[in-house]
């Protein structure tokens, strides 16, 4: 039984490995879309596509742009905070840590980043829409909401685990 645990640690370890990997990644390919999408959007150059629908910010004031620009900024950053947690997490995965205080952390904060996330990109988009000329409706989105709130839940379920475990662990 000792074997079969081990094998199923190092398949964690490695496939948590990899995932990190992707994360970076991530972090990466979102950190320049941000930064495109903030200078698109304060410089007024180009343009947005959400949702099929396309934002310019050509024909908007400075300050307009610049307010756009600072909410696209923060909608990115939430976005990264999301990636950071998970490439925190499979740190620790990878190096074996899966019910610890560490990684309950991390997936409790990602579980709020996931939250934030749901707000952030409907404040971004209520903002592009709401300065577009002519103003445009949209279709928000809210499940990044329910993901958060259930990453949230788990996150406490495994809080009450590891606590468990120290407990046991305590008992001769």
């Amino acid at each position: 039984m000792q074997t079969e645990n081990q094998a199923k640690l190092q398949k964690i370890k490695k496939v948590s490995s990899i995932l990190r990997v992707i994360c970076k990644g991530l972090l990466a390919l979102f950190t320049l879309i941000g930064l495109g999408c903030v200078v698109c959007v304060a410089s007024g150059t180009g343009s947005i596509n959400y949702d099929s629908m396309n934002f310019s910010t050509a024909e908007l004031t400075l300050g307009t742009r610049l307010m756009l620009g600072a909410v696209t900024a923060l909608t990115f950053g939430v976005l990264l905070k999301c990636c950071y947690h998970l490439h925190q997490l499979f740190g620790n995965y990878s190096r074996g840590e899966i019910f610890t205080r560490e990684s309950v952390g991390q997936l409790r904060n990602f579980g709020i980043a996931s939250l934030l996330w749901g707000v952030m990109s409907f404040l971004w988009i209520l903002s592009l829409a709401l300065t577009a000329q002519p103003m445009k409706s949209f279709q928000a989105h809210f499940d990044a909401f329910g993901i958060g709130a259930i990453i949230i839940v788990i996150a406490w379920f495994m809080d009450m685990a590891v606590d468990l475990r120290e407990e046991n662990e305590l008992t001769i």
